[in-house]
């Protein structure tokens, strides 16, 4: 069996090549920290859905207001 490192490593490459295949203005980085997330907590599912709500919320924190919202 493939180390952990190695398969989160091939999910990652195949989610990103999804990502830019069919979500391309989706963040890259925000996906493999989502990823992360869920192999980090794989027997906690309650914690890596936090974790992913919390990283989701940071992202679109830090994304600038749509023009013509003011």
């Amino acid at each position: 069996m493939p180390e952990t490192g190695t398969e989160l490593a091939d999910l990652v490459a195949t989610v990103e090549e999804l990502r830019a295949r069919d979500y391309p203005d989706l963040d890259p980085d925000l996906v493999g920290d989502i990823l992360v997330a869920h192999q980090q907590f794989a027997e906690d599912r309650a914690e890596a859905r936090k974790r992913t709500e919390q990283l989701i919320n940071r992202w679109v924190s830090a994304q600038p207001a749509p023009e013509g919202t003011d």
